[in-house]
């Protein structure tokens, strides 16, 4: 027994015993009991246990061996401590592997109840912890008595987990730790009456110094899982503010070397971040900032290299939040980049990475002020600092756009120099910020291009050892970024060499350089195109082996120092994730969608096998590969109908433009498959990723790709906007959903992703929509509301007008409802709901039957204001959209000769080009009917159409050649506007 694993013993017990005749079954059952009770050891008594528990397993639900339970009383209930243990332990290892016992629950919470105050035994008390963590998962949301009874003994399972860290019994401890960790998993609310006390608990444990680093990680962790389990709970007892203000310290202390160890101050800051992503900004935020002000001002630099460090790993579940304060808080970043402390520099770089990464336009606007800094830094001689600033200018060079040009020469100076001398991870970091650069500067890169590739083409073929492994990966990851920059022309020669040193690096088994061959792959297909197809026949067998791979490994029970079983190791099937596999697959999914998309036709032998795995993957453990491959099918979907050149579709239900067959049979594929998952989704940013490409898929294919399933597509968004969905489940607790304004912005993103979709199915249905409208329309209207966020605001007004641009004049009813709120949204304190309601308003004047021109007046003063010192160009553009669509509907109503000098005036527009449309049909429809003030300012006019004419992305090609038509006829009218002379010249020939 000794030397068999529990998995290997169960096997050949339940073998050995089919064989045995019931008469042989009654002695042995007979003498396993009272062997068990002479054995003193405990490692032979746990495997006879164990034994026992296999043999119930057969036996008790047959009712032969009844004796069973009485036994386990007896013993549990003795005066002899030793059988006490016998008997709970049977009992843990009873549920371990069966429910044979879910009729007994109330018995044996009673029997518990003794044992967890067993009087002198500290086993007893451990193992009935234990057996309550199995026992949980046979209970049902009905057994209220049984949960209420469950419930009492928490104080008491607390007393015993308080035991083992006074006495540092650390492997005790361990098993405590992991059985409230399972009952935070668990969909009856055993622990929620205790969860202000368990927080308290978990919190003092995490902060006290004196217990062993292992076991206040293991407290943090429980917290980190209570905050995404019990979030609703936390933040009804208005926990957050005494988390951090507990947190924040522990954050601030000494941390290990080695950075993948864990250690309290390292998962202190997992556990701020886990509060930041799940629980509304508003309550984390500020508490947190006023914290991270503090500590910046402590000489202790511990202390103010954990303000850094806070701040970075608030950033990602702020976004929106932070926003409006982003001038202030770079200030104390940039503050933190010139501390006098190393390590302070070196979490602001991390502070400034996470910034740069969320706030990329912002942070762009500051490079003056970033760059110098972060380049200062590059040239200090600590490793670790310069790896940080590194990672920092990589993230920043991300976003930086055509503002890197200015830098060009000297950043690439210092990366080449760092590049030849850098060691480790650091060269890595520089290789990586070359392909940012590269991406950044476009064309510009191109004088840079040859000392690069004869680096990079170096690093290409390194094999030697891990850290060789990743300077290959990341150069080739790189590289599909230069190739991008610098086109398909400058990169053709070395094309061969590089294709064949990818496809060589798949072979290497590494799950890292088979992602970077793929992302090359996918950057070079997007190049090369047409001509990257010779190369698919042997990458997609790569690629389809990797979708294939699989990161279940069946872990072999292993006996522990004591020789004893891994308790934890006990289940027939007891599998490790790994996720360096996922994350392989991920990014063949995504390289596979990319293929298609741009190798088009030359594709189409791979279709079939590729969505067979793809379809395979969006049920898989991982939300990253769920996510990928949801997203390469809708891409699929859209390149087939690329490829299918079917005629404009039409909005409306039924169908007026059928799908192409290889579409439809595409799609009735696809879309049950993301249907089926989008229902029993539990990650939201899996369902915001199906949204998102939903709407895509919709605007591009429209209602043919969802007219079958629309139905289903409404009552997923339905539940979405009632708080009903899968992925939603924790936003409620045993007491409800809270009633209140404020919601993480996760949340928040997956109620405008939402919308999102709902505006693209009232564009591809038109007046089909109305059935759906009015279940729609009142969810969305409700987040306009003065106490909601900015983005709530400006989701719910711009949903309302694309629902009134997309239903035409199925608007009609809704009017009195979309109507006061655009024009309540027109005077919002924030520019981008400004502009959403501009839009609304142009959108509902436009389309609804309802005669609203005696409100053209109001409108009018609500616009005006738009028109000037807006420091959002959107909102003069929709502004300008709105008042060219209300004199199209109601020329009468609007006093046009003193609308068009503001209106003129405010042409060109700056951002928001679909506006063009109504601005330029109404312009074109003045000019024709000979107005007055436009013809008395034709050489105002002109000049606008010189200026947008030569911009390919501004306007629509029938507005260009209407407009040019325009021009011809003015020009033979007018012979004296001279336009042959001015720059509209070359439109006249």
């Amino acid at each position: 027994i000794r030397q068999l694993a529990a998995v290997e013993l169960r096997k050949q017990i339940v073998a050995w015993w089919l064989k045995l005749g019931n008469d042989a079954r009654t002695n042995v059952k007979a003498k396993l009991l009272e062997v068990i009770l002479n054995e003193q050891e405990p490692l032979p008594r746990h495997s006879i246990a164990r034994v026992i528990a296999t043999v119930g397993r057969l036996e008790i639900p047959e009712n032969t061996w009844n004796e069973l339970l009485t036994f386990l009383f007896q013993c549990s209930n003795s005066a002899n401590a030793g059988h006490r243990e016998v008997g709970v332990y049977i009992i843990y290892a009873i549920f371990e592997v069966t429910d044979a016992f879910a009729d007994n629950l109330r018995q044996l919470l009673e029997l518990f109840s003794r044992t967890i105050v067993d009087p002198d035994s500290q086993i007893v008390r451990i193992t009935t912890v234990q057996a309550l963590g199995k026992m949980a998962d046979f209970i049902d949301e009905e057994q209220k008595d049984e949960i209420a009874m469950f419930s009492e003994l928490v104080p008491h399972m607390v007393n015993v987990l308080q035991h083992c860290l006074n006495e540092s019994d650390e492997e005790s401890a361990a098993k405590c730790f992991d059985v409230f960790d399972t009952l935070l998993l668990l969909e009856v609310s055993i622990l929620s009456k205790h969860i202000q006390n368990l927080i308290q608990f978990f919190l003092s444990i995490g902060g006290n110094k004196t217990y062993e680093p292992v076991m206040r990680v293991q407290a943090l962790s429980f917290l980190m899982w209570a905050i995404v389990y019990k979030k609703t709970k936390i933040q009804r007892l208005k926990l957050v503010t005494p988390m951090i203000q507990a947190l924040m310290p522990i954050a601030a202390e000494e941390e290990p070397e080695d950075t993948d160890e864990d250690s309290p101050a390292r998962l202190a800051l997992k556990v701020i971040n886990t509060l930041a992503t799940n629980l509304p900004p508003q309550q984390v935020f500020p508490v947190a900032l006023e914290g991270i002000l503090a500590y910046m001002a402590n000489t202790d630099p511990l202390y103010r290299k954990a303000a850094m460090v806070t701040l970075a790993v608030l950033v990602e579940g702020s976004v929106d939040f932070i926003r409006p304060k982003f001038n202030d808080l770079l200030l104390i970043v940039c503050a933190g980049l010139q501390d006098p402390e190393a390590d302070v520099r070196r979490a602001a770089c991390m502070a400034l990475s996470s910034f740069a990464e969320e706030f990329d336009q912002e942070v762009a606007e500051n490079h003056a002020t970033l760059l110098p800094l972060v380049f200062n830094l590059m040239n200090e001689p600590t490793p670790e600092i310069t790896k940080q600033a590194c990672n920092a200018l990589d993230a920043i060079l991300e976003g930086l756009g055509e503002n890197i040009l200015q830098y060009l020469p000297v950043l690439m100076e210092k990366l080449l120099h760092m590049l030849d001398h850098a060691q480790g991870e650091t060269r890595a970091i520089v290789v990586a910020a070359i392909g940012s650069a590269a991406h950044a500067s476009g064309s510009e890169f191109a004088p840079y291009f040859p000392e690069v590739m004869k680096r990079l083409q170096h690093l290409m073929t390194l094999h030697s050892n891990e850290d060789e492994l990743m300077l290959r990966a990341v150069s080739t990851d790189a590289l599909g970024a230069i190739a991008a920059a610098v086109g398909k022309d400058a990169f053709r020669p070395y094309l061969n060499d590089l294709m064949t040193l990818a496809m060589q690096g798949l072979l290497l088994d590494n799950n890292r350089l088979r992602e970077c061959g793929y992302y090359f792959f996918a950057g070079i297909s997007q190049v090369f195109e047409d001509e990257f197809a010779p190369y698919l026949p042997g990458i997609m067998p790569q690629l389809i082996a990797s979708c294939q791979l699989d990161e279940n490994t069946t872990r072999v029970d292993q006996e522990n120092e004591d020789g004893d079983e891994d308790d934890d190791a006990n289940e027939e099937s007891n599998y490790v994730f790994r996720s360096a596999v996922a994350d392989e697959k991920e990014v063949a999914a995504d390289t596979i969608g990319e293929f298609f998309q741009h190798t088009r036709s030359a594709f189409l032998p791979y279709v079939e096998s590729s969505v067979k795995e793809l379809i395979n993957l969006t049920t898989h453990m991982s939300d990253g590969v769920r996510k990928a491959s949801c997203g390469a099918l809708f891409n699929f979907l859209r390149t087939f109908y690329k490829l299918s050149n079917s005629e404009e579709w039409k909005a409306g239900l039924p169908v007026a433009v059928p799908l192409h067959d290889n579409v439809s049979q595409l799609n009735s594929l696809v879309m049950p498959a993301i249907l089926s998952i989008w229902e029993d989704e539990d990650d939201k940013m899996v369902v915001v990723q199906i949204c998102q490409e939903m709407v895509e898929t919709v605007k591009l294919c429209g209602p043919g790709i969802i007219a079958e399933h629309i139905t289903v597509i409404a009552e997923h968004l339905n539940a979405i906007f009632e708080k009903r969905a899968y992925c939603q489940q924790e936003l409620a607790d045993d007491e409800g959903l809270l009633d209140e304004d404020e919601q993480a912005e996760f949340d928040a993103l997956l109620i405008s992703s939402a919308s999102d979709l709902v505006g693209a199915l009232a564009a591809a249905l038109g007046e089909s929509f109305i059935p759906y409208a009015k279940v729609f329309i009142p969810h969305i209207a409700k987040y306009y509301k003065k106490s909601k966020p900015t983005s709530e605001r400006s989701m719910a007004i711009g949903c309302l007008g694309e629902i009134s641009a997309g239903m035409l004049g199925g608007v009609t009813e809704f009017t009195e409802v979309i109507f006061p709120i655009a024009l309540k949204g027109l005077s919002d304190e924030e520019a981008e709901v400004r502009s959403n309601a501009a839009y609304t308003v142009g959108a509902l004047c436009q389309n609804t039957n309802l005669d609203i021109s005696s409100q053209y007046p109001n409108i009018l003063t609500a616009l005006y204001p738009l028109f000037q010192g807006q420091n959002l160009e959107n909102v003069t553009d929709n502004a300008c959209g709105a008042v060219a669509r209300m004199i199209m509907k109601h020329p009468n109503a609007v006093p046009v000769d003193q609308v068009l000098p503001v209106f003129i005036q405010a042409l060109p527009l700056k951002r928001d080009y679909e506006e063009n449309e109504p601005v330029f049909k109404l312009l074109f429809s003045l000019i024709r009917s000979q107005n007055a003030w436009v013809f008395g300012n034709l050489s105002q006019v002109l000049a606008i159409f010189a200026e947008v004419l030569p911009k390919e992305d501004e306007l629509k090609p029938h507005t260009r050649s209407e407009m040019i038509e325009i021009i011809k006829g003015l020009n033979q009218q007018f012979p004296a506007l001279n336009i042959g002379a001015s720059p509209l010249a070359a439109y006249i020939q």
